[in-house]
């Protein structure tokens, strides 16, 4: 074959990304399959042959999570329990590729629209175009790193354009040997996400990337027998195989600050797996634009994606603060222009790495930015706040108005864009840049955790860098003033009242968190063991708390609907100058109702909220679920998205600790899409913490997010905002002081 018959099969490729159909599969019959109901099929290890797997929706799936698998060995090594053991044709196999067992699967050939057979050597050059492979199996991947997210751009933009699955599966499991693990990783997450011919929920990334979330002491441990020193119980879960084991990730050996240090208090909430797994699904979800624009899937179709941005990291931040005040410390301080020349305490070491590899650099104390790189970061701030004040940003489609009409905050979702830079534009690449550019603070090899969003929460600097940037949204959000009557008013309340009750208390209006020592996560992902190696279930301490449950009254003139909002704040807000209210807020729950006329008494659980995951399944039990087909379609289609259930509530204190429940009942805006909305999906989805794409509705509620605490109160004082012009009371707000009691 001549090298310009290459160049056209390459760019044969790229054009499929409008045309949707180049390369197929060598066997035809599959490749326009479209169907998308559920059956109740299930995959016996009889009948897990290639073809009956790629021919079902359920199967499709089951075969890309399990490359989540087994992520550091060969492909050909068996996955799910053994059950699948994928080879590539000869036309695509490296010769190092054992002959294919029996039981195998073996991946079908690809062909190009003209029937002719694609190679590896086509393959490679393939991605070698894409990438120029600068970005090796031994790099760190970050998607914090522009030139990294175009490469995976390009790169999934390739596998998603396939009308055919057959012939995505086979390159991307060829190409999973050239690319780095946690950018095959990130590709095979997007393209879960994108393909309408798969389901959407994905593994907890706990149980995917151990590595990332646990001491790699504690993980080798784990998987030897010989010399574990931790307390072992065999296994007592009927369809799991392997140990048990018991730890406490703030055990002296896996520390990563000494007890000396004031921010090591704050390891419970930093470093715990499913707040950093949060995060990290949360950017992989909101911020993945690594498909056409065309596709309806592309995520730039996710309705206010830049606020989304904005909204969920002030959440970490404010939850992050209310941490901190519940173990004594200071609510967070920024790291902006005033501290970038400034040397860095605490230092860190996340203590992630298997063995003397660390996965993740440490940052020594004492650790300063290069002048040039904060010269770099100040460009872009300006840039940003000159346009805000201006009240336009631009962009290459053109001016964005920066205004507030009709109860609608029409510049914050594309101030999210330009700030996080999921958008090119003249305004640089502030957030990114600054994660990667803390990241190297250490100045020597590696990248801190700062550089990747798996892991970032853990270093104390996050929520300090995060406070910088809240405050650039925080001065765009005063820009308006405060909030009239209008905004805040619903007329025809009369009256609205909240109690809590925990299932813990005999009273209303306490609140019970607790250290569960038994909290777990289901490993079959860890490369530390031979083919068909146990899975071992790790037991970890987490914060958690009793459930509970809201009850409100509202009094209505006439039948109508509304949005209620529940926040949870400090009664006692710090007197300090980086103290506001907004960034001590955090909302609870957002939800719809019907109100008809007289009195109305609602009830919510606190796990309904529209901001927590639901129950995460491990690669393990996912894998075990697809091939039972004991999987729901409300299941099979919800991603995982959301905050923590188990982390809804801030610590509190032993003897109590006492806050505001703040609750508001708004009228629905008149171009509200909550008007047609799904509202017996949404309101126990996750909405509000996760967004929903425009092709599925979109945001049901227009208000800003975190209205009407998106921007300073009158005086700094939140309980202005229960107050009318005229002095009233506004009656569709209510305020109950409440004690969180902590049990250690």
């Amino acid at each position: 074959m001549s090298f310009i018959d290459v160049i056209l099969i390459f760019l044969a490729l790229l054009a499929s990304e409008a045309h949707g159909k180049v390369i197929r599969s060598h066997d035809h019959q599959h490749q326009f399959r479209s169907e998308f109901s559920l059956s109740s099929e299930s995959f016996e290890s009889s009948n897990l042959s290639y073809p009956h797997l790629s021919s079902s929706k359920y199967g499709r799936h089951l075969l890309l999570v399990s490359l989540l698998e087994e992520l550091h060995q060969p492909f050909w090594f068996p996955r799910s329990d053994g059950a699948l053991k994928l080879f590539l044709p000869p036309s695509l196999a490296p010769a190092d590729q054992p002959p294919p067992p029996p039981t195998s699967q073996v991946l079908r050939e690809v062909e190009t629209a003209e029937g002719k057979i694609v190679s590896r050597d086509e393959v490679v050059f393939m991605m070698n175009v894409i990438d120029d492979f600068k970005i090796l199996p031994g790099e760190k991947f970050s998607r914090f790193k522009q030139y990294h997210m175009e490469v995976v751009k390009r790169f999934v933009n390739m596998l998603t354009s396939q009308v055919s699955f057959d012939s995505l599966f086979s390159i991307l499991v060829m190409l999973k040997e050239f690319i780095p693990i946690d950018m095959f990783v990130d590709a095979v997450y997007s393209l879960i996400q994108r393909r309408k011919d798969v389901g959407f929920i994905v593994p907890s990334a706990v149980s995917v990337q151990p590595e990332d979330y646990f001491p790699g002491e504690l993980l080798e441990s784990s998987f030897d027998n010989a010399n574990s020193s931790h307390r072992v119980r065999r296994q007592g879960v009927p369809w799991a195989r392997g140990r048990q084991v018991e730890v406490d990730l703030n055990d002296p050996r896996y520390k990563t600050m000494p007890d000396s240090e004031p921010e090591s208090k704050l390891w419970y909430f930093r470093e715990d797996p499913n707040v950093n797994a949060n995060h990290y699904h949360w950017h992989q979800v909101l911020s993945n634009d690594d498909v056409t624009q065309y596709d309806n899937s592309h995520s730039s179709k996710l309705d206010r994606r830049g606020e989304m941005f904005y909204f969920m990291h002030r959440q970490l931040l404010c939850r992050e603060n209310l941490e901190r005040l519940s173990v004594g410390l200071k609510i967070v301080e920024p790291y902006g222009p005033d501290q970038w020349y400034e040397k860095v305490y605490p230092g860190y070491d996340s203590k992630l790495g298997f063995g003397s590899v660390k996965k993740y650099a440490a940052r020594p104390d004492g650790a300063e930015m290069f002048h040039s790189d904060a010269r770099k970061l100040k460009k872009y701030e300006d840039l940003i706040r000159a346009d805000v004040k201006w009240g336009y940003l631009v962009l290459k489609e053109g001016y964005v108005k920066l205004e507030y009409v009709g109860g609608v905050d029409r510049g914050i979702s594309t101030l999210g864009d330009v700030v996080e830079s999921y958008v090119r534009s003249k305004y640089g690449d502030l957030h990114n840049s600054g994660h990667s550019i803390i990241s190297d603070l250490h100045k020597g090899k590696g990248d801190g955790v700062m550089g990747t969003p798996n892991v970032a929460v853990r270093d104390p600097i996050f929520g300090r860098f995060h406070k910088y940037i809240d405050d650039l949204f925080l001065e765009y959000k005063n820009m308006f003033g405060p909030y009239t009557d209008q905004d805040l008013g619903f007329p025809g309340v009369h009256s609205f009242s909240l109690t809590v009750m925990s299932s813990r208390a005999s009273q209303p209006n306490y609140l019970y968190t607790h250290m569960n020592r038994d909290a777990s996560v289901q490993l079959s992902s860890l490369d530390l063991g031979k083919a068909g190696s146990s899975s071992v279930l790790i037991h970890y301490t987490s914060l958690d708390h009793a459930p509970f449950t809201y009850s409100l009254k509202v009094h209505s003139t006439w039948n109508s609907r509304g949005i209620i909002r529940i926040f949870l704040m400090p009664s006692k807000i710090p007197s300090s100058f980086h103290a506001d209210v907004t960034q001590l807020v955090v909302e609870l729950d957002r939800f719809h109702v019907e109100l008809a006329q007289g009195q109305n008494t609602i009830t919510r659980k606190s796990e309904d909220s529209s901001f927590l995951a639901k129950k995460r399944s491990s690669l393990y039990e996912l894998q075990k679920m697809l091939k039972r087909g004991d999987i729901t379609q409300d299941q099979f289609n919800w991603g995982g998205c959301g905050w923590p259930t188990e982390m809804l509530l801030p610590r509190g204190q032993e003897g109590g600790m006492e806050f505001d429940l703040f609750a508001v009942v708004s009228p629905l805006l008149q171009d509200d899409n909550a008007h047609l909305a799904d509202w017996n999906t949404h309101n126990t989805g996750t909405w509000s913490w996760c967004g929903v794409r425009t092709d599925q509705g979109g945001m049901p509620d227009s208000r800003p997010m975190g209205f009407p605490l998106d921007r300073s109160p009158p005086n700094g004082d939140w309980r202005n905002l229960m107050k009318e012009d005229n002095g009233q009371v506004r009656s569709n707000m209510a305020s109950v002081k409440v004690s969180i009691v902590h049990s250690p």
